[in-house]
């Protein structure tokens, strides 16, 4: 009875060593797997409504063929909007040999697809409300001494799809960035930013590129006498005070000087249309090199005089 235990032992222990050895090996074999596909098509729901059997030979370990043979969930695999070419209705088409470059996502690491049973697979993304929407960057920018930023923030992409219900996307009109919080900047600035996804909804992004061109400056100030323009023969506009102080912010080194190239106005249609006299006071378009323009005073007194009596 003993010799028949021991003989027993053995088998079962010969089996399971001969077992461990050829499912360590390197196998091929006709696996099928269940596929949900996610990616970002324009107008069109996330995930694909259904799963989708893939089938194909696959190179693998005995243990791994065995692991993907007993997988009874279906995998989620992303897939690029490039990829997915539109077939009809909501169906959306991939290639088998577009596929082969999401084997490992389909069936894992340590896989070798070497072939699919198949030309091609589609699946179903149906439609979902959706609306175009600007994004809006909200930051707090502060420069090092003598900087300043020389161009608008420009984000990209500038604009996201936002998908939900219809109620909800009336109330959405703008899409605001994380704060863009930077400090002591003295070159220019590129990076990434999430977007703040408005409750009740999902966005064709989560972030975006921002970007701005910064410049050391210096500042160069001028007094000029302030005039009138398109005043109309027979009349004259005094201006009180009569002289602004220009500080330019430019550029350094110098591309051009604008001192003596900038001159300071008021406008007479503006003083026709205002109800107590005061106007603005302008400049002339800023010179290449020049960052900005500030004036003081900003508003003067005007008063018109008839001369054609004179």
């Amino acid at each position: 009875m003993r010799n028949w235990s021991f003989f027993v032992i053995c088998l079962l222990l010969s089996a399971g060593i001969w077992l461990i050895y050829n499912l360590s090996q390197t196998q091929s074999s006709i696996v099928s797997m269940e596929i949900v596909a996610e990616s970002n098509i324009e107008g069109r729901a996330k995930r694909s409504s259904d799963a989708v059997t893939m089938t194909a030979r696959v190179r693998a370990s005995g243990f791994r063929l065995l692991s993907i043979m007993m997988r009874k969930k279906a995998v989620l695999v992303g897939f690029s909007s490039e990829d997915l070419h539109h077939l009809e209705a909501d169906y959306y088409s991939i290639s088998a040999n577009q596929l082969l470059r999401y084997a490992s996502e389909i069936y894992g690491s340590g896989t070798n697809v070497e072939a699919f049973l198949f030309d091609r697979v589609s699946f179903r993304f149906i439609s979902e409300n959706n609306k175009r929407v600007p994004v809006r960057a909200v930051n707090a920018l502060a420069f090092r001494t003598q900087y300043a930023q020389l161009s608008e923030l420009s984000l990209k992409p500038d604009s996201v799809t936002v998908y939900g219900p219809a109620e909800v996307l009336e109330r959405v009109d703008e899409v605001y960035t994380s704060i863009i919080s930077l400090s002591d900047i003295h070159s220019n600035v590129h990076g990434e930013t999430k977007l703040e996804t408005p409750r009740g909804t999902r966005l064709s992004e989560q972030e975006v590129e921002y970007s701005f061109e910064v410049s050391r400056y210096v500042e160069l100030k001028t007094e000029l006498p302030i005039v009138s323009l398109n005043v109309p023969k027979g009349l004259a506009l005094s201006v009180y005070p009569s002289k602004a102080v220009l500080t330019f912010k430019a550029v350094f080194p110098l591309i051009v000087d604008p001192v003596g190239l900038v001159s300071a106005y008021v406008d007479y249609n503006e003083f026709a249309c205002s109800i107590n006299g005061r106007c603005m006071v302008r400049t002339d378009e800023l010179p290449k090199g020049v960052i900005s323009c500030s004036i003081k005073p900003e508003v003067v007194d005007c008063v018109e005089q008839d001369t054609s009596q004179r």
